[in-house]
C-alpha cells in the first residue's frame, strides 16, 4: 500500500509530514499528554512536539516519558530539545535522509513564522528512502542505446531487440523491489533501529562497487587485463573485498554499539544482538557489491559493450537492490524478527 503513497515522486518534506501531528501544548501536565499521545493510535505520535501559542516547537515529548514522571510534573521539565527542524523548502528526499542520519525521535516540519506545519517520523523517513530505491530500478531504461543511434535508419526489429532485454530485466528488478518492500514491512516497524543503519549500508555498498568497477574498467581501458584474466581478477577482489568486510564489520559494529538508543531495543534483544547482525549484513553488503563492480565490467567487455557504461546507473541499482535484500534478509533472520510479538 505505502509503494502508491511514497515511490511517487515528491517535492516537499510536507509531501511526506504527518500534517496533523499530535502537538502538546506548553504547560501541560504529563497525565494530560500521555493521555492525548496514547489517543492517537500511531506510531509517529509516540514522540511529539511540544509547542507554544503560536504553534513553534520548544521541545519533544515522549509517551514513555510522560508514563515514567508524576503526573503532575509539566511536559516543559521533562523534554529535550529540538536539535533539527526542517523547512517546508527542503526535499522529501533530503528530509528523509537527515531524519535517517541524525536519528531525532521525530522532524518537526515549519513553515515561514516558525509553526509547526507537520511532523516527519523515522518509518515515514526509511518508507518514502524504500520507495525511491524501487524508482530507481527504472534507471535500467536509461542504458538503451546511445546518442550515436541513428533512430530514423534502424529497423523495427532491431529496435526491439534493443530494447525487450532491458524491459524484461526492468520488470523482474521492478517485481523484486517490490517484494522485498512487501516482504520486511512489519519487521521494520517492529525493529525501527534497522532503517536508521540502512543509508550507511547502502552507501558503502554503491561507494565499494563504483570503486571496484572504476578499477577493473581502468585496467581493462589500458590493456593491464583482458577477459581470460577473470578469474585472477575475481579471485584478487574477493582477497581485497573480505579484508574490506572485516574492517567495515567493525566500523559497524561499534557504531551502533556506541551512538544507538537502548531504549529503542525491544526486549528478547540487546544492542549488541543488532550490532553484530548489522555488521554481518554489512560485511556481506561489502563483498557482494565488490563482486558485483568487478563482474559487470568483464561481462560488458565479453557482450562486446563499452564497459565503462556498467559504472552508472546499472552498478547503482543492482548494488542497491541487492544491498536491500541481503541487509533486510541478514538481519531479520539474525534478529528473528518474525518471532517479535
Amino acid at each position: 500500500m505505502f509503494r502508491e503513497t511514497f515511490a511517487q515522486q515528491t517535492s516537499t518534506a510536507m509531501d511526506i509530514a504527518n500534517p496533523s501531528p499530535v502537538l502538546i501544548e506548553t504547560g501541560s501536565t504529563c497525565a494530560d499528554a500521555a493521555e492525548q499521545i496514547a489517543t492517537a493510535h500511531t506510531q509517529s505520535a509516540q514522540s511529539v512536539c511540544v509547542v507554544d501559542g503560536a504553534r513553534r516547537p520548544l521541545g519533544i515529548v515522549g509517551l514513555r516519558d510522560c508514563l515514567r514522571a508524576a503526573p503532575e510534573t509539566e511536559v516543559d521539565d521533562i523534554m529535550s530539545p529540538v536539535d533539527l527542524i526542517a523547512s517546508n523548502e527542503w526535499t522529501a528526499e533530503e528530509s528523509s535522509r537527515q531524519v535517517l542520519n541524525d536519528d531525532p525521535p521525530i522532524l518537526p516540519v515549519l513553515d515561514a513564522q516558525g509553526a509547526v506545519l507537520g511532523v516527519i517520523s523515522p518509518q515515514r523517513a526509511y518508507r518514502h528512502l524504500l520507495g525511491k530505491a524501487e524508482e530507481g530500478v527504472n534507471d535500467f531504461a536509461g542504458l538503451v542505446g546511445t546518442p550515436e543511434d541513428d533512430y530514423g535508419q534502424m529497423s523495427i526489429w532491431a529496435d526491439f531487440r534493443r530494447r525487450a532485454p532491458w524491459v524484461l530485466v526492468l520488470a523482474v528488478a521492478g517485481l523484486a523491489a517490490g517484494y522485498v518492500v512487501h516482504v520486511y514491512e512489519d519487521a521494520l516497524d517492529a525493529l525501527v533501529i534497522l532503517a536508521l543503519y540502512m543509508p550507511m549500508v547502502a552507501d558503502t555498498g554503491g561507494n565499494v562497487g563504483t570503486q571496484s568497477a572504476s578499477l577493473v574498467t581502468r585496467a581493462i581501458s589500458s590493456g593491464n587485463i583482458r577477459l581470460r584474466d577473470a578469474l585472477m581478477v575475481l579471485w584478487r577482489e574477493t582477497r581485497v573485498s573480505l579484508m574490506m568486510a572485516a574492517a567495515l564489520f567493525l566500523f559497524a559494529y561499534l557504531k551502533v554499539l556506541l551512538i544507538s538508543n537502548p531504549a529503542d531495543v525491544p526486549m528478547g534483544l540487546t544492542l549488541g544482538d543488532i550490532a553484530f547482525a548489522i555488521g554481518v549484513a554489512l560485511a556481506v553488503q561489502v563483498i557482494s557489491a565488490t563482486l558485483i563492480g568487478a563482474v559487470l565490467p568483464l561481462g560488458a567487455t565479453a557482450a562486446r559493450l563499452d564497459p565503462a557504461v556498467v559504472s552508472g546507473p546499472a552498478l547503482t541499482t543492482i548494488v542497491d537492490l541487492s544491498g536491500l535484500v541481503l541487509y533486510f534478509g541478514i538481519t531479520t533472520h539474525m534478529l528473528g524478527l518474525g518471532t517479535i510479538g
